[in-house]
């Protein structure tokens, strides 16, 4: 068993959801004292991007998959049109397994004389998710890019099993020799009685500002705290959305 934001969830190990004997196979984990958001994170079946040079953007797509999304933007202020890609597999894979939505892989590529050059990737950070229980995390998600950098937003949702939700977002910055993790805000909802409960934190500053409520009431409780420790956070480097949690190490 694992928390994320302090709410429980199972991680998929093999086939297998089974943990203190409150999650089935490919199931729901099932209340203890709360509800729980359940994100069921599988790696292992994202492809690798082609690292080097192509002159189209399309030569950034492993075989057998597709771009899901193009955004295009001055990523890194240099004055080109750079692409930001979701990728994903162009037809689903038996071996993928039933029932999850697709892996997914996020790559920035850079416009360069004579074509495009791959700048950073990652096979992991949007989660694959039970979809015959939970919303797909880019089903209500955005991505929004701006000259030198971009921002991706996730949704962790239960159809079953659980009143909670989660939106996230991470903000990216072409900085410090990658794209930085400059930001990062999680909202928290129970559907039930409507408590939030949000943090936001700025990792250029450390400040950590948490904000708990009820989406009935203006009245909200606000602390505010610094983040530590703070270390530098690439687009490459970073795990599963449905485990990221940067005040856990504190």
């Amino acid at each position: 068993m694992r928390k994320f934001a302090g709410l429980a969830y199972c991680v998929v190990a093999g086939s297998r959801l089974a943990v203190d004997g409150r999650c089935a196979l490919r199931g729901i984990l099932l209340p203890a004292a709360l509800l729980a958001l359940h994100a069921c994170a599988q790696t292992g079946a994202a492809a690798q991007v082609p690292a080097g040079r192509s002159v189209a953007v399309e030569g950034f797509v492993p075989p057998g998959w597709k771009v899901e999304q193009r955004h295009t933007a001055d990523l890194n202020r240099d004055g080109r049109e750079d692409a930001l890609l979701v990728l994903a597999p162009a037809r689903p894979s038996p071996a993928d397994g039933a029932g999850l939505s697709p892996p997914r892989v996020l790559a920035v590529v850079l416009g360069a004389p004579g074509g495009y050059v791959l700048a950073a990737s990652n096979t992991k950070l949007i989660p694959r998710v039970d979809s015959t229980t939970q919303e797909d995390p880019l089903a209500d998600g955005e991505i929004t890019v701006r000259p030198g950098g971009f921002d991706l937003k996730l949704t962790l949702m239960a159809g079953v099993g659980s009143y909670l939700s989660a939106s996230l977002r991470y903000r990216f910055a072409d900085r410090d020799g990658c794209f930085r993790l400059i930001g990062y805000d999680r909202l928290e909802t129970h559907r039930a009685t409507l408590d939030t409960r949000d943090v936001s934190i700025d990792f250029l500053s450390g400040e950590v500002v948490r904000t708990v409520g009820n989406a009935q009431s203006d009245a909200t409780t606000t602390r505010r705290e610094r983040l530590a420790p703070n270390p530098r956070r690439c687009l490459q480097d970073l795990g599963s959305a449905a485990e990221f949690d940067p005040l856990e190490a504190r």
